[in-house]
Order: structure tokens, then sequence, then C-alpha cells
């Protein structure tokens, strides 16, 4: 440190920011490069070369299942559902429609839940409505496991003739514009003009309901409703124009506010969950030596749909989408035969996309409104891509497809916000601050103006300028937003996660963490249970030697790490060792529920 320090003191600006500039301008056309492709959709679109859409055909229509998954603790909440609800019976989607409302932690409001039931109950002239009941609280990922499950039992009971092919996942706290449903299951069903493939996942247009962030120039100067704008004009370029998905590097995600999926790669989640996890490094040095890989067809472990839950759960399916194909009709998991059927793969999915878009399926949501809320919803988010590559174990080490742009992404989005911050923190130290100052403020105008274009461009991509220009008045504090809810988010998140004890978002009960067999490296946590085993070894001589000193999980020695996050009577203290022998039984107690098997 000391050395950059002396580095940044003892040259110029021009001469440290200089080398910097031509690698950063680099990397900007890389995340930009989609942008250029909007252009020319827009204006073919004004000039009527672009033909407008065309509503699905009956043979296209296929039916579609939608599930809302969702905590239900209030009577607001509960509005805020059925509102959700509401529009999808009334968004005119032209074939049939199933909807299941997914209560997670049902057992928690069973009144609340109950009165939801009647509704649904009230509605079924209209459409197909069923309440799917998680009793205790699993996680997003659980909950729409259940609502798929509750489509299974009904076909079972015969009240549906099948489950349907499409499915969709819905946030409660969603609005649908019209016909957003109908225009996502066009884009999942109609094969590519050029590729002739359909997509494997469809993302949608996630937008800032109007009235959660402006209500006049008054209200604009509070910090709620300038919070608001900010999250609202920043959804504007990052995903109304980035989800597009014809860059240079091919987008990696979708949004769980709305996706739309085929029901049977949905359904394989959690088997398929338990199968990457099942993956070990000697599979993937028998492979570079000529073996075949492991086989998921013939994969016989149990299903782990823990596993799909926490952080990132909506990039877990774009994850397992951008690694399927389609083989003769059907969806495939098969992992590459060898390196060489892995780097075709990898060169073939920079053509064909598995993730579609359409930037007019749009969906209107709500968003955190205090720096607090906000600010962790950022760590969640901007964290849970390198917990998702620690759940995904060694399968991206075999399908490329996967593997490569994630970490590309990942490395590219590193590299950007770590020029910003040298520029950011470096003037202090430099020889002469005042022209580093005026280089930092001029890169700060040109992002502003970057920003300014892109979210016109958007604006026109969404046929509303006049609607939507209020959000010009986010972009002189829009980078000051970006560094503190993006960058420091991700700063903060990575400690934790990395250097600390994990990132404890409470997205997820620990119950379900722990089932889900994943850890964080979390090098504080790893370092303390080392040393807590060490002395309980020396003093009670009853702990043998392991890797697992330096573990994650449940032993007959230490609690699962996740203990005590959301349950404070399950803590057993930072390191995760059980008390003396004397004690143990007692606080095994605690953790009934919490713990898988101890491991020999």
């Amino acid at each position: 440190m000391d050395t950059i320090l002396w580095s940044i003191g003892n040259a110029d600006a021009v001469e440290v920011l200089g080398r910097l500039w031509r690698p950063f301008l680099i990397s900007m056309v890389l995340y930009f490069s989609g942008y250029f492709a909007v252009w020319f959709q827009t204006l073919a679109r004004v000039a009527r070369i672009r033909p407008a859409f065309r509503g699905l055909t009956p043979t296209e229509a296929v039916d579609v299942l939608v599930v809302i998954p969702t905590l239900v603790r209030s009577a607001s909440d509960l509005d805020d559902l059925r509102d959700a609800a509401a529009t999808v019976v009334s968004n005119g989607y032209p074939g049939k429609v199933v909807l299941v409302m997914s209560i997670d932690g049902a057992d928690d409001q069973p009144a609340v839940v109950g009165e939801l039931e009647r509704w649904a109950l009230a509605i079924r002239d209209r459409m197909t409505v069923f309440v799917a009941r998680v009793p205790r609280r699993a996680g997003k990922g659980v909950a729409v496991a259940a609502g798929l499950a509750r489509a299974e039992l009904a076909v079972a009971a015969g009240e549906l003739a099948s489950v349907p092919p499409v499915f969709f996942n819905m946030d409660a706290d969603g609005v649908l514009a019209p016909r957003a449903l109908e225009r996502m299951v066009a884009k999942l069903v109609r094969p590519g003009w050029l590729t002739r493939q359909r997509p494997m996942i469809v993302a949608s247009n996630v937008l800032v309901r109007r009235e959660h962030y402006w209500a006049g120039v008054r209200a604009y100067c509070t910090m709620r409703y300038q919070l608001a704008l900010q999250v609202a004009r920043e959804y504007m370029t990052s995903i109304s124009i980035a989800r597009n998905n014809r860059g240079l590097l091919p987008v990696t995600g979708v949004s769980g506010a709305l996706y739309c999926t085929w029901t049977d790669l949905h359904a394989q989640q959690a088997r398929h969950a338990a199968f990457m996890h099942s993956l070990r490094y000697r599979d993937l040095a028998k492979w570079w030596l000529g073996a075949a890989p492991p086989s998921f067809a013939a994969f016989t472990g149990a299903p782990n749909v823990e596993a799909t839950a926490g952080p990132g759960d909506d990039t877990w399916v774009a994850w397992i989408a951008m690694a399927a194909r389609w083989k003769r009709g059907k969806i495939d998991l098969e992992l590459p035969r060898s390196p060489l059927h892995a780097l075709w793969r990898l060169l073939r999915s920079g053509l064909v996309r598995p993730i579609a878009y359409d930037p007019l399926a749009r969906v209107y949501t709500a968003t955190p409104t205090t720096v607090r809320a906000l600010f962790k919803q950022r760590v969640r988010w901007n964290t849970s891509r390198t917990f998702l590559l620690a759940r995904f174990g060694r399968m991206p080490a075999f399908s490329w497809d996967l593997g490569f742009w994630v970490v590309a992404d990942l490395l590219l989005l590193i590299w950007i916000h770590t020029v910003i911050l040298i520029a950011l923190v470096g003037w202090p130290f430099a020889k002469r601050p005042a022209a580093w100052l005026a280089l930092v403020a001029l890169g700060y105008l040109t992002e502003v103006v970057i920003r300014g274009v892109a979210t016109l461009l958007a604006m026109l991509q969404d046929h509303d300028v006049r609607g939507h220009a209020h959000k010009f008045l986010a972009l002189p504090l829009s980078g000051v937003f970006h560094l503190v809810f993006n960058i420091l988010s991700t700063i903060v998140g990575f400690v934790q996660d990395f250097l600390l004890f994990g990132v404890n978002t409470h997205f997820a009960p620990e119950e379900t963490l722990a089932a889900s067999h994943t850890g964080r490296v979390a090098l504080a946590y790893r370092i303390t249970r080392c040393a807590k085993l060490a002395v309980r070894a020396v003093v009670h001589g009853d702990v043998r030697l392991g890797w697992f000193w330096l573990g994650w999980g449940a032993t007959p020695w230490t609690a699962n790490g996740y203990a005590g996050w959301t349950n404070r009577a399950n803590k057993i203290g930072r390191g995760g060792v059980l008390p003396a022998p004397a004690r143990r039984s007692a606080a095994r107690d605690k953790l009934v529920g919490c713990l898988p098997p101890a491991q020999p």
C-alpha cells in the first residue's frame, strides 16, 4: 500500500489516469456495446422498417403457469398480492392461465392466508387459481417450487388436464402492463430469425411504479423520493436497455420481478442442484484426460430444492438456462462430452443467446425508499453472483458457455469499479491534486452525459419520452448514487463474504441455507472456528484432525456456519463450535431443524 501511495504521490494525474484510460475505454465499449443495437432498432421502428408486434396465434398461445411466491404478514401485503394477481387475471393472455399464489411461512398468519384462499375461490370463474402453502418460512426458491408442486397436485386430482408448458415467476409487489404475458410467451415459443432456436428464458422490462418515485417538485428534495427516483432512472438503463442481449458479451441474468421459462427446465432445478454438488475435481481431471463427464440423466441423488433458494434465485434460473440446450426438441442439461465440445458450445453461445427480452413486456414494481433498506438490497444483489458461483460448484468449469461469460462479466464490472475507485481516492495523494481532481470532475460530467443519452434511449424504446422525462432530474446525483449503492455496497458485501463472517441478508432462513449444503468463503469465520477447535482439542482431546477445522458445514464438533443467522436461539458462536461434550446434547437440542445430520 505504501508503494502504491508513493507512486501516486510522485506521478502526474495525466500519467496515472492516462495509463488507465485506454483499458477503461475498452471495458466501457464492451459494457455498452448492446446499446448500439437498441439505437438501430429504435430508428427502424421510427422509420416503420421494423414490423409491429404480432399477437400469438391459437397454436402459439400455449397454457401458462404463473407462480407468485411471497410472504404475507399483514393486510397491506395481502392487498399487494391481490393487486398483482388481478393484473394477471386481466392481462389479456389469449390462452389458458393457471395462477398459483405460493405463501411462504403460511402458518405464521393463518387468518390472512385464509382470507386469500376465499378471495381465490371467488375469482375461479375468471381464471384457474390456487393457493400453495409452505408452512414454515423456507425462502423464495422453495415457495416457487411449492407453487409448481401445487399445479402438479391439481393434475393428479383432476383439476387440471396437465401442467402448463410455460412457467412464469412474478414478484408479489409487481403490476403487469397490458399483454405482458403474451409478449413474453411470443419471445419464448418463436424461433430466432437467424439461429432458428427458441430461447430458454425471457426477461421482462422492470420499471418502478410512478407513485413510488414522483410526487411533484417539492417531494423531489426528500430522501425517500430522491432514492426512488434514482432507482427508477437506473432501471431505465440497467434493465430497459442492458437486458436486450445484443452486446458483445451475453446477458447473464434476469429479474425476479417477472420472467418466463419452460416448465420442464424449471422443474429440473432441484435435481440439477444436487447433481452439481455431486461433481468433484477428480471428475473434471478425468474429463480433461478424455473420460466422459458424469451424466445428469443417470444421476440418482435426491433433489435439493433448498439449494435453489437464497440470494440470486432469479439469476440461478438464468444460469441453468444458459447451460441448457435443445436436443431433438427437448431440453438437455448434460455436460459437454469433452473440452472440445465445451469450446464449441462457448463459441456458439456468442451467437445463440438463451436469454431473450421484450422491452415492452413491462412489470411495474416498488423499491426500498430508505438508505438502509436500499443499501442492504444492493449488498445482496451485488454479492449474489460470487455466492452463486460457489453454489454451482465445479459445473461452470465443464459448461464454458456458462462459466466463461459469467466470469467475464464479473471481472469486467470489478475492473470498471476499480478504475473509478482509483480515480476517486487517488487525488489527495497526487503530485498535483488540483489537476487530478479536474480530470475526475471531467470524468464525472462525461459519465452524466453518457447516462443521460442512455436514459433518453430507454425512453425512446419505451415509446414514452414525455411520461419519463422527469427522470432526467436524477442525472446530477446519478454518479453519487452509483458510488454509494453499487460500488460501496459491493465492497461491503465482498468484505463480509470473503474476509469476515458472510453476508447475512435474512433473505432465506438458516434452515434452508444449511440444507442447501453450500457455504461462504468467510475467512474470519473459518479462522475463528479453527482456533476454537484447536483449543478444544488441547483441553478435551475429543476432536480429530481434518479439513473441517477450516470448513463451514456441520460435524459432531461444529454447527453449520449459518447457525444463528435468522434465529438467535440457534446461535452457537462466531466460530460455530459446539460446547464441550458434557453440554453438547443441550446445545444440539436448540439446533433441531437447523443442522443436517452430523457427519462422522
